[in-house]
């Protein structure tokens, strides 16, 4: 499982995808690769470290507008919370994995 954001690439050529190309994979099971034909496996498993990482940053933020700053408006501590959300969106096909299928 990976713990920091790759680019995916093929379990057997090792040819990279584009980040555009893995967004769209990100969804499915199982997909052909475009250079050598063989079928592989995507697995989502990383993207729980991807969430656990998203809800600390969420707990720091929300405890910087709270501890240290004593007047928080709705407003700015909604900004506050959906920055950690949009780039979760962002960074979801770098923790997708390509896998040998068997």
């Amino acid at each position: 499982m990976k713990l920091y954001p790759k680019q995916s690439e093929c379990p057997y050529c090792k040819t990279v995808y584009r980040y555009s190309d893995v967004k769209g994979l990100a969804w499915k099971k199982s997909e052909k690769c475009y250079h050598c034909e063989k079928k592989f496996k995507i697995s989502r498993k990383s993207i729980l470290f991807l969430a656990l990482e998203i809800l600390i940053i969420y707990a720091l933020l929300n405890l910087i507008a709270i501890g240290v700053i004593q007047s928080v408006s709705f407003i700015s501590l909604f900004i506050m919370n959906m920055i950690p959300a949009v780039v979760a969106v962002v960074l979801f096909p770098l923790y997708t994995e390509f896998k040998k299928d068997e």
